[in-house]
Parts: C-alpha cells; sequence; structure tokens
C-alpha cells in the first residue's frame, strides 16, 4: 500500500534491532523494536502558513530519531507504522 501524507505528516516504520545493527550502529534497548528509531517510508511536501512554506527535511528511506510521545500507531497490511509530524522527528541518522 501506498501513502501520500499531507502537509507535514511523516509515516516511519519503527526498527528492529537487527536493522541497525546491521549498519553498525548499537542501541541497547530490551526487547525486538526500537522504541525511538525507524525508517521514512512516507511523507508529506511541507508545512504551509500565512508565512510561507517549510519544506521537509525528511525523505523516505531516512532512518530516523522520533519522539515516542504524540503520534499514533496504526496497523495498515498488518504492519506497525508510526504516524507523526515532522517537528516529533528529533533528527536523522547518518549511515
Amino acid at each position: 500500500m501506498h501513502i501520500n501524507p499531507l502537509s507535514d505528516i511523516v509515516v516511519i516504520k519503527r526498527c528492529t534491532n537487527e536493522e541497525i545493527n546491521g549498519s553498525g550502529l548499537y542501541i541497547p534497548q530490551s526487547g525486538d523494536f526500537l522504541e525511538d528509531v525507524g525508517i521514512v517510508k512516507f511523507c508529506g511536501k511541507g508545512k504551509v502558513t500565512p508565512k510561507g512554506t517549510w519544506p521537509m527535511e525528511v525523505k523516505p528511506g531516512d532512518k530516523v530519531y522520533f519522539s515516542t510521545n504524540g503520534h499514533l500507531v496504526k496497523y495498515i497490511d498488518g504492519e506497525e507504522l508510526i504516524v507523526t509530524r515532522q517537528d516529533s522527528i528529533i533528527g536523522v541518522i547518518d549511515g
């Protein structure tokens, strides 16, 4: 399924420990999934305000740290996806 988010909405797939460790980055947390690390699957075109347009700073495929508060968890086609705004992304992980 493909989603076309509006505005500054970002859809993130939570990373597994294996996906992160395979890239050389190790973040010790319990469980199979890292709570605050994911891969951007879909994103909108940016936020439009009366003062102008704020373009997206992330793109599909980026590994990101995101806030564990203020997001929606949705299951689409059996896959857990995080739906949040760009403001909730703390940073992009290089490498």
